[in-house]
């Protein structure tokens, strides 16, 4: 009878051995995890250096786009000053400011007639540099964008004149902006047939009303402390410093490695 029964202290032995083997695996397969992950954090290291010089590649190639896009700016500029249409530039940025006077009578959606004429100009000197190459004639030298092509021309009408009775200064401007868009395209189809990177017309003009700032008061006209007359807001026919039309040009930049 006692051949075949199981010592007590048998089994005890039997589960101690069972829970060796355990904590042995779970010990092993931690240690396997923790080199997993080492190897992982080597790798994440190391990737910073290898990323460094195609980073650097990356910011020298959109610094020299926009060094290239201020060059053809400020020639577009000069040529624009030379065939009398009053510009200013914030190179820099990619910007162009043409006072819309120039175009525009304060207050009236109509071009003046000298308007149109140098919208026309204006349209032919952007489609020579919208689509200019090396070999396009009487460009200055560097004028031309080489790393990378204008993505998008937004123009924007702002207007702070008081528009005509009855008109909201809003529907002014857009008006002003459909103006500006017919006398550009009308002059040179190729602006409106110009598109960008993604499909969209490379020519955006929209407008933009801006309300004028409050005029100051006049001075006291007397030591009493009584209040001075107010001047008078300015009508149709003032001209307001405000008034002009910008052009924003975007590249089309490389994406980003």
């Amino acid at each position: 009878m006692r051949r075949g029964t199981r010592a007590h202290g048998d089994d005890q032995e039997s589960y101690f051995a069972s829970m060796s083997d355990l904590m042995a695996g779970i010990v092993f397969i931690f240690l396997i995890m923790l080199m997993a992950l080492s190897m992982y954090n080597i790798e994440e290291a190391a990737k910073p250096q290898q990323d460094e010089p195609s980073e650097k590649a990356y910011q020298e190639t959109i610094a020299k786009i926009m060094e290239e896009r201020a060059r053809m700016i400020e020639a577009l500029r000069q040529d624009l000053m030379a065939r009398h249409i009053d510009a200013t530039a914030d190179a820099a940025n990619g910007i162009l400011h043409l006072p819309a006077t120039q175009f525009f009578t304060p207050g009236t959606t109509a071009l003046r007639p000298e308007g149109r004429e140098k919208m026309a100009v204006a349209a032919a000197l952007l489609a020579r540099y919208l689509t200019c190459t090396a070999e396009t004639p009487e460009l200055p030298a560097g004028a031309c964008p080489a790393t990378a092509r204008v993505d998008q021309m937004d123009t924007v009408i702002t207007t702070t004149a008081q528009p005509p009775k009855g008109v909201a200064p809003e529907t002014m401007a857009r008006v002003q902006a459909l103006e500006t868009s017919a006398a550009l395209t009308s002059a040179q189809p190729l602006l409106y047939d110009l598109h960008g990177r993604a499909g969209q017309p490379l020519l955006t003009v929209h407008g933009s009303a801006t309300p004028p700032s409050a005029p100051p008061s006049a001075p006291s006209a007397a030591k009493g402390g009584s209040r001075g007359h107010q001047r008078a807001p300015a009508g149709p026919g003032t001209v307001p410093a405000g008034d002009q039309l910008t052009m924003a040009f975007t590249m089309a930049l490389p994406a980003r490695p």
